[in-house]
Protein backbone atom coordinates (compact mmCIF):
# COMPACT_ATOMS: atom_id res chain seq x y z
CA UNK A 1 0.00 0.00 0.00
CA UNK A 2 1.46 3.37 -0.97
CA UNK A 3 1.40 6.48 1.24
CA UNK A 4 -1.57 8.02 -0.57
CA UNK A 5 -3.71 4.90 -0.09
CA UNK A 6 -2.68 4.74 3.57
CA UNK A 7 -3.82 8.34 4.07
CA UNK A 8 -7.15 7.65 2.37
CA UNK A 9 -7.84 4.59 4.52
CA UNK A 10 -6.53 6.02 7.80
CA UNK A 11 -9.99 6.85 9.10
CA UNK A 12 -11.95 3.84 7.79
CA UNK A 13 -12.84 2.56 11.26
CA UNK A 14 -14.02 5.97 12.40
CA UNK A 15 -16.06 6.52 9.26
CA UNK A 16 -17.69 3.13 9.79
CA UNK A 17 -18.68 4.10 13.32
CA UNK A 18 -20.00 7.44 12.08
CA UNK A 19 -21.77 5.67 9.20
CA UNK A 20 -20.51 8.50 7.01
CA UNK A 21 -17.81 8.43 4.34
CA UNK A 22 -16.07 11.72 3.70
CA UNK A 23 -15.68 12.95 0.15
CA UNK A 24 -12.81 15.17 1.34
CA UNK A 25 -10.71 13.23 3.86
CA UNK A 26 -8.73 16.38 4.62
CA UNK A 27 -11.72 17.80 6.46
CA UNK A 28 -11.79 14.82 8.82
CA UNK A 29 -8.03 15.08 9.32
CA UNK A 30 -8.37 18.77 10.21
CA UNK A 31 -11.23 18.00 12.60
CA UNK A 32 -9.00 15.58 14.50
CA UNK A 33 -5.91 17.80 14.74
CA UNK A 34 -6.40 19.42 18.15
CA UNK A 35 -5.55 23.09 18.58
CA UNK A 36 -2.74 22.14 21.02
CA UNK A 37 -0.67 21.20 17.96
CA UNK A 38 -0.50 24.79 16.71
CA UNK A 39 -0.68 28.25 18.17
CA UNK A 40 -3.30 30.69 16.94
CA UNK A 41 -6.55 29.95 15.16
CA UNK A 42 -6.84 26.35 13.94
CA UNK A 43 -9.19 24.42 11.69
CA UNK A 44 -10.10 22.32 14.73
CA UNK A 45 -11.46 25.33 16.62
CA UNK A 46 -13.33 26.63 13.59
CA UNK A 47 -14.91 23.24 12.88
CA UNK A 48 -15.76 22.82 16.57
CA UNK A 49 -17.57 26.19 16.48
CA UNK A 50 -19.51 25.11 13.41
CA UNK A 51 -20.28 21.63 14.74
CA UNK A 52 -21.64 23.05 17.98
CA UNK A 53 -24.13 25.18 16.02
CA UNK A 54 -25.12 22.33 13.69
CA UNK A 55 -25.67 20.00 16.66
CA UNK A 56 -27.76 22.63 18.40
CA UNK A 57 -29.94 23.15 15.31
CA UNK A 58 -30.49 19.43 14.69
CA UNK A 59 -31.37 18.82 18.34
CA UNK A 60 -33.68 21.85 18.42
CA UNK A 61 -35.51 20.53 15.38
CA UNK A 62 -35.74 17.06 16.93
CA UNK A 63 -37.21 18.43 20.17
CA UNK A 64 -39.69 20.63 18.30
CA UNK A 65 -40.90 17.72 16.19
CA UNK A 66 -41.10 15.13 18.97
CA UNK A 67 -42.15 16.93 22.17
CA UNK A 68 -45.11 19.21 22.86
CA UNK A 69 -43.36 21.25 25.55
CA UNK A 70 -43.09 24.94 26.32
CA UNK A 71 -39.99 26.99 25.51
CA UNK A 72 -38.43 26.63 28.96
CA UNK A 73 -38.80 22.84 28.98
CA UNK A 74 -37.46 22.63 25.43
CA UNK A 75 -34.41 24.68 26.44
CA UNK A 76 -33.73 22.39 29.39
CA UNK A 77 -33.99 19.34 27.15
CA UNK A 78 -31.59 20.84 24.63
CA UNK A 79 -29.05 21.62 27.35
CA UNK A 80 -29.08 17.93 28.31
CA UNK A 81 -28.77 16.65 24.75
CA UNK A 82 -25.92 18.94 23.63
CA UNK A 83 -23.95 19.20 26.89
CA UNK A 84 -20.27 18.26 27.11
CA UNK A 85 -21.13 14.99 28.84
CA UNK A 86 -23.31 13.85 25.92
CA UNK A 87 -20.69 14.84 23.34
CA UNK A 88 -18.00 13.03 25.34
CA UNK A 89 -20.07 9.83 25.56
CA UNK A 90 -20.68 9.85 21.80
CA UNK A 91 -16.98 10.54 21.13
CA UNK A 92 -16.07 7.36 23.02
CA UNK A 93 -18.77 5.39 21.23
CA UNK A 94 -17.30 6.22 17.82
CA UNK A 95 -13.69 5.97 19.02
CA UNK A 96 -12.48 9.51 18.48
CA UNK A 97 -9.94 9.03 21.26
CA UNK A 98 -8.12 6.57 18.98
CA UNK A 99 -7.81 9.04 16.10
CA UNK A 100 -7.41 12.51 17.60
CA UNK A 101 -3.95 14.07 17.30
CA UNK A 102 -2.80 16.22 20.23
CA UNK A 103 0.40 17.81 21.54
CA UNK A 104 0.29 15.68 24.68
CA UNK A 105 -0.78 12.08 25.22
CA UNK A 106 -2.86 13.01 28.26
CA UNK A 107 -5.11 15.19 26.10
CA UNK A 108 -6.30 12.11 24.22
CA UNK A 109 -8.26 11.05 27.33
CA UNK A 110 -9.34 14.51 28.45
CA UNK A 111 -13.15 14.62 28.51
CA UNK A 112 -13.41 18.25 27.44
CA UNK A 113 -10.99 17.73 24.54
CA UNK A 114 -12.91 14.67 23.30
CA UNK A 115 -16.26 16.45 23.61
CA UNK A 116 -14.85 19.35 21.56
CA UNK A 117 -13.44 16.91 19.01
CA UNK A 118 -16.86 15.34 18.57
CA UNK A 119 -18.28 18.74 17.68
CA UNK A 120 -15.33 19.37 15.36
CA UNK A 121 -16.07 16.14 13.48
CA UNK A 122 -19.74 17.14 13.17
CA UNK A 123 -18.61 20.45 11.71
CA UNK A 124 -16.47 18.58 9.20
CA UNK A 125 -19.41 16.38 8.19
CA UNK A 126 -21.51 19.49 7.64
CA UNK A 127 -18.82 21.06 5.46
CA UNK A 128 -18.37 17.82 3.52
CA UNK A 129 -21.98 16.74 3.00
CA UNK A 130 -24.27 19.55 4.11
CA UNK A 131 -26.95 19.85 6.76
CA UNK A 132 -28.98 16.75 5.86
CA UNK A 133 -25.89 14.52 6.03
CA UNK A 134 -24.95 15.94 9.42
CA UNK A 135 -28.54 15.59 10.62
CA UNK A 136 -28.66 11.88 9.73
CA UNK A 137 -25.40 11.22 11.59
CA UNK A 138 -26.45 13.19 14.67
CA UNK A 139 -29.92 11.64 14.99
CA UNK A 140 -28.47 8.15 14.75
CA UNK A 141 -25.59 8.74 17.20
CA UNK A 142 -27.72 10.65 19.71
CA UNK A 143 -30.56 8.10 19.73
CA UNK A 144 -29.42 6.58 23.04
CA UNK A 145 -29.18 10.06 24.61
CA UNK A 146 -32.73 10.86 23.50
CA UNK A 147 -34.03 7.53 24.80
CA UNK A 148 -32.26 7.95 28.13
CA UNK A 149 -33.96 11.31 28.60
CA UNK A 150 -37.37 9.76 27.93
CA UNK A 151 -36.65 7.14 30.59
CA UNK A 152 -35.54 9.87 32.99
CA UNK A 153 -38.87 11.66 32.54
CA UNK A 154 -41.04 8.54 32.85
CA UNK A 155 -39.23 6.73 35.70
CA UNK A 156 -36.88 9.27 37.31
CA UNK A 157 -36.54 7.48 40.69
CA UNK A 158 -35.52 4.23 39.00
CA UNK A 159 -33.10 5.97 36.66
CA UNK A 160 -31.55 7.96 39.52
CA UNK A 161 -31.01 4.86 41.64
CA UNK A 162 -29.44 2.95 38.74
CA UNK A 163 -27.16 5.92 38.02
CA UNK A 164 -25.91 6.35 41.58
CA UNK A 165 -25.43 2.61 42.13
CA UNK A 166 -23.46 2.31 38.91
CA UNK A 167 -21.20 5.26 39.73
CA UNK A 168 -20.47 4.78 43.43
CA UNK A 169 -22.58 1.91 44.76
CA UNK A 170 -24.79 4.27 46.78
CA UNK A 171 -28.50 4.94 46.63
CA UNK A 172 -30.29 8.31 46.68
CA UNK A 173 -31.37 9.61 50.09
CA UNK A 174 -34.87 11.10 50.28
CA UNK A 175 -35.93 13.28 53.22
CA UNK A 176 -39.39 14.71 53.92
CA UNK A 177 -38.82 18.37 54.78
CA UNK A 178 -42.42 19.05 55.72
CA UNK A 179 -45.97 19.46 54.50
CA UNK A 180 -48.46 22.27 54.28
CA UNK A 181 -52.05 22.84 53.33
CA UNK A 182 -55.27 21.28 54.64
CA UNK A 183 -55.22 17.72 55.99
CA UNK A 184 -57.37 16.48 53.13
CA UNK A 185 -55.04 17.96 50.49
CA UNK A 186 -51.51 18.33 51.88
CA UNK A 187 -48.52 19.31 49.78
CA UNK A 188 -45.29 17.51 50.71
CA UNK A 189 -41.78 18.91 50.32
CA UNK A 190 -38.98 16.38 49.82
CA UNK A 191 -35.23 16.68 49.30
CA UNK A 192 -33.04 14.10 47.62
CA UNK A 193 -29.27 13.81 47.79
CA UNK A 194 -27.26 11.88 45.19
CA UNK A 195 -23.68 12.09 43.89
CA UNK A 196 -22.98 15.12 46.03
CA UNK A 197 -25.96 17.06 44.69
CA UNK A 198 -29.20 17.95 46.49
CA UNK A 199 -32.55 18.93 45.01
CA UNK A 200 -35.88 19.83 46.60
CA UNK A 201 -39.36 19.46 45.15
CA UNK A 202 -42.98 19.27 46.25
CA UNK A 203 -46.02 17.18 45.38
CA UNK A 204 -49.53 16.16 46.39
CA UNK A 205 -48.12 13.01 48.00
CA UNK A 206 -44.75 11.92 49.30
CA UNK A 207 -44.30 9.65 46.27
CA UNK A 208 -45.05 12.45 43.81
CA UNK A 209 -42.71 14.81 45.66
CA UNK A 210 -39.91 12.21 45.58
CA UNK A 211 -40.50 11.65 41.85
CA UNK A 212 -40.33 15.38 41.16
CA UNK A 213 -37.16 15.72 43.24
CA UNK A 214 -35.53 12.80 41.41
CA UNK A 215 -36.40 14.33 38.04
CA UNK A 216 -34.96 17.66 39.16
CA UNK A 217 -31.64 16.26 40.36
CA UNK A 218 -31.29 14.09 37.25
CA UNK A 219 -31.52 17.21 35.10
CA UNK A 220 -28.54 18.61 37.04
CA UNK A 221 -26.50 15.41 37.01
CA UNK A 222 -27.05 14.80 33.30
CA UNK A 223 -25.53 18.17 32.38
CA UNK A 224 -22.35 17.92 34.44
CA UNK A 225 -19.11 15.96 34.21
CA UNK A 226 -17.69 15.48 37.72
CA UNK A 227 -14.67 17.72 38.14
CA UNK A 228 -12.44 14.81 39.19
CA UNK A 229 -13.07 13.19 35.79
CA UNK A 230 -12.13 16.16 33.62
CA UNK A 231 -8.37 15.73 33.80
Amino acid sequence: MNRKESSINEFDDLENKLAYEFLDKRLLDQALRHSSLKRGITAFERLEFLGDRVLGLVVSEYIFNNYNNNEGEMSRMQSVFVCAKSCYEISLHVGIDKFIKTAGQNLKTNKTVLADAMESVLGAIFMDGGYEAAKIVILRLWETIFNSYDAMILEPKTVLQELTQAQNGAIPEYTVIGSEGPSHAPVFSVSVTANGQTATASGESRKIAETNAARKILAVLSQSIPSHQKN
